[in-house]
């Protein structure tokens, strides 16, 4: 037990308080059966912090040049785990950071192709604790506000929650903050961090502890609290960091000794069988079974499972929580490896598909172990996020070939391409149709529609007024999206009675000509959660069943196959959205576009029309998974009424309407189709501007219309120019500099043009496939700009080259070439 007990201030919730000075790491050489080591040691009064405590601190005592030839020696003779371990030191009773040696350099790859490591490195023999990480935040985040090194989420307490919590808790004023753990979890794993987090943690390490940086060292990252996971790489000399991928899995898996040859073992416990959960086994973890194998505390503390351990000595790598590696699905989503107390056999034996989590996710069963360089020896250098490369060079680039699948929504009474120009509108009625009408939409996604059937004598009712509603949409030449988003609550109940009424209700407004289509719910993702865990995963498969049967219902009432089954997302891709694209035919994505006051950058830090289109062509690239999609549409979120700010007072999203029109044409580039805005009809007073702005943006996009509806499914001719490489100094992988999207109608080609990076000054354009008789030279004109250029032929490609013109980010170019020869 730690040496003292206290009281927190103002609660009856006893909490551990270390009273010794921030810990130091230093090398330790001791034998396994000293494996605790766990003596109390601290700084003498007036030591200096970097004055070694003793002679094996020393760097005369072992000279670099002799721990580089033992090093070898030792990994030969099958000794180095064992001896060389470096003690984060802590308190009697509290584990200390360890680390094990992990040899056997240029061991070959797993089936899985992870594993192979040609370093010798170290990695923690145990999960970092929330009594090693209250250390940590002793010693930094005196001042940090909530949500930085510590967050409420930590604290049972504070977040009012019985829920898994590593329960650290803080009092005291900014400036003098002071973090505790409540007993019974000082050695259980801190969680509740982000990967950023983490790194911070590693750059302290790394910066000897104490008043020691975290923003510099093992990794750069100055202050950076985004999303975008590429920016933060591990630096060369680091000495502390997260293990790769690779690192993790071959401390887990990897035996040199196995029987038969060295090789892999499927669970991290030197074990090809599923681990039990009983702590006196030599294959046993913390994992869900039918339930917690600890329903209070969750958590086991690191190595409970005191015989369980991997080839190379390290602990709960199998279960207890997931545990972040350096690897990134480009470019925010972090790979996680190990399972925890609530998942079942997926993590455990193989990588964990995370469709939730980037570098700043912190959640309940997400923890880490660091890795290590080895005394001595050069700190290993690796790739796990490649720099970002050069930009492209002015070469002549490959023919561009369309990125996506091409299915937009059709008419449900033509059965032709409909391009919707849409408003989600709350409590939509004749009124705002009218003003929808007289602003240029040609659809309304009426969100609160009276769909409800929860008595006859209220479906009766709901019928009676969606007739009407549909009635006047029809008088303004506008089609309806109707929200019936309590219909999937019956099938999930399985109220037979209730379906039938929803029956009734469809069979009633099916045939109605105004009936575009059925929207299914308001970003699901929120109400399914994003947790990996078994029973939030049931949850999600609930729901998604659930939308499986109300498809299938609708598809049986209303047969019609053009009336659209759509749902909206919120946070593609960082969410569990992919579960639901096998049960509806399309989707919009809310985006936010830029702010006046945060130019160039979205009102959520990095999330702005970028995030936005890399939404929208991961959106588009499921088309290829899901034959049945069509294209996604985005949703300008943001581009609606006052919203309320996180002290319930309205504040105005009012961004430009270059910004708005940036975001619109920059989605249909990568792959979307249509445009809807949200949200009116609110309780709060319309903007003008907004109005005004979303006007402009229909007035053009009409003009487009018959070009996009005749050419979107086959593109009449393709396009070359001198960006086509991939960035990778902003948010994605996914995006090209220049996107571009080309058109015809009867009497034009268009050419649409998206900067999506601005890492560059001027654009040359080559297309390949015009049909233009007459002269080989002639004017073409930027839309609704009053400047243009010169298209030429040149018969030495047989391109057609228009004049190189600067761009810059932001910018949204519509080229429009007659077709016809200008008269004279």
């Amino acid at each position: 037990m730690p040496p003292e007990i206290q009281t927190f201030s103002g609660e009856n919730h006893p909490e551990r308080h270390y009273s010794n000075p921030v810990p130091r790491l230093h090398p330790r050489v001791h034998s396994r059966s000293s494996v605790p080591c766990c003596g109390k040691r601290g700084r003498v009064a007036g030591e200096p912090p970097n004055r070694p405590a003793d002679p094996l601190e020393s760097p005369t005592f072992f000279p670099e040049r002799l721990w580089a030839r033992i090093v070898p020696f030792l990994i030969g003779l099958g000794l180095a785990a064992p001896i060389f371990a470096d003690v984060f030191q802590m308190p009697a009773g509290l584990r200390s950071l360890e680390l094990v040696l992990v040899g056997d350099p240029g061991n070959p790859p797993a089936a899985t192709g992870r594993g192979a490591v040609a370093y010798p490195f170290r990695i923690g023999r145990y999960e970092v604790t929330a009594a090693q990480y209250t250390e940590f935040l002793n010693a930094k985040a005196k001042s940090d506000a909530d949500g930085d090194l510590w967050n409420n989420d930590m604290d049972k307490v504070q977040s009012g929650a019985e829920d898994p919590r590593c329960d650290i808790r803080r009092s005291g004023a900014p400036g003098a903050f002071h973090h505790t753990v409540a007993p019974g979890y000082a050695n259980r794993p801190v969680t509740h961090l982000s990967f950023l987090d983490a790194c911070r943690f590693c750059n302290w390490l790394h910066n000897g502890q104490g008043d020691g940086d975290t923003e510099t060292g093992a990794y750069t990252l100055n202050g950076y609290k985004g999303t975008d996971g590429r920016r933060i790489r591990r630096n060369a000399g680091a000495k502390y960091f997260i293990p790769t991928e690779d690192e993790w899995t071959k401390a887990a898996y990897y035996d040199p000794n196995k029987p038969g040859g060295p090789g892999y073992w499927r669970y991290p416990t030197r074990s090809d069988l599923k681990p039990s959960r009983d702590p006196a086994s030599t294959n046993a973890a913390n994992w869900y079974a039918g339930g917690f194998l600890d329903p209070v505390h969750f958590y086991t503390e690191v190595g409970a499972f005191s015989s369980a351990t991997s080839a190379y000595g390290t602990f709960d790598q199998a279960g207890n929580v997931f545990e972040w590696t350096e690897d990134l699905h480009p470019p925010f989503l972090r790979t996680l490896r190990g399972g925890a107390f609530d998942s079942d056999d997926a993590g455990l034996n193989e990588p964990t598909r995370n469709p939730v989590f980037s570098s700043i996710s912190d959640v309940p069963d997400v923890g880490f172990r660091i890795a290590a360089s080895v005394p001595g020896q050069a700190p290993p250098t690796v790739a796990a996020n490649p720099a970002p490369p050069s930009p492209a060079p002015v070469t002549a680039p490959a023919a561009a070939m369309p990125d996506f699948p091409r299915r937009p929504w059709l008419d449900p009474l033509s059965g032709k391409p409909f391009f919707p120009l849409a408003w989600f509108s709350y409590a939509s009625d004749a009124k705002d149709l009218d003003e929808l009408h007289a602003q240029g939409a040609n659809l309304v996604l009426f969100v609160a529609s009276p769909s409800d059937t929860d008595t006859d004598e209220q479906t009766t009712q709901n019928i009676d007024r969606m007739r009407a509603y549909l009635d006047h949409a029809q008088k303004r030449d506008m089609r309806v999206l109707v929200q019936i988003g309590s219909h999937y609550d019956a099938q999930m109940r399985g109220d037979q009675a209730e379906v039938a009424r929803q029956k009734r209700w469809v069979e009633a407004v099916r045939n109605h000509p105004a009936l575009f289509g059925y929207q299914l719910y308001d970003e699901p993702e929120y109400a399914a959660g994003f947790s990996l865990g078994v029973e939030p995963q049931r949850r999600l498969r609930k729901l998604v069943d659930a939308f499986a049967k109300t498809r299938q219902a609708l598809r049986q009432w209303d047969p019609n196959t053009n009336r659209m089954i759509s749902v909206v997302f919120n946070l593609v891709p960082l969410s569990s959205w992919t579960e639901f694209l096998p049960v509806i035919d399309s989707f919009q994505v809310d985006r936010y576009p830029l702010d006046k006051e945060q130019a160039y950058f979205g009102h959520r830090g990095d999330w702005g029309p970028l995030m936005m289109a890399w939404s929208m062509h991961h959106g588009a690239a499921a088309l290829r998974d899901h034959p049945q999609l069509r294209n996604p549409s985005p949703c300008m979120q943001g581009v609606g009424p006052n919203c309320l700010d996180s002290g319930q007072r309205p504040v105005w999203r009012n961004p430009l309407y270059e910004e708005t029109r940036f975001m619109a044409y920059s989605s249909l580039t990568v792959g979307s189709w249509g445009v809807f805005h949200w949200i009116r009809k609110m309780g709060f007073a319309e903007s003008p501007v907004i109005e005004a702005n979303v006007a402009r943006l229909y007035r053009e996009m009409r003009q487009l219309m018959p070009a996009f509806e005749q050419s979107y499914t086959n593109p009449p001719f393709t396009v070359r120019h001198d960006h086509e490489g991939i960035t990778r100094s902003f948010l994605s992988d996914s995006i090209a500099d220049i996107t571009t999207l080309p058109l015809e109608d009867r009497d034009n080609y268009y050419l649409v043009v998206s900067d999506n990076t601005g890492s560059f000054g001027e654009v040359r354009l080559r297309l390949k496939g015009l049909k233009l008789a007459g002269p080989s030279r002639r004017e073409a004109r930027v839309l609704n700009e009053d400047w243009g250029g010169k298209v030429e032929f040149s018969a030495a490609s047989g391109e057609w080259l228009i004049t190189p013109h600067p761009m810059c980010f932001g910018d949204i170019n519509v080229w429009v070439i007659p077709k016809a020869v200008p008269a004279q």
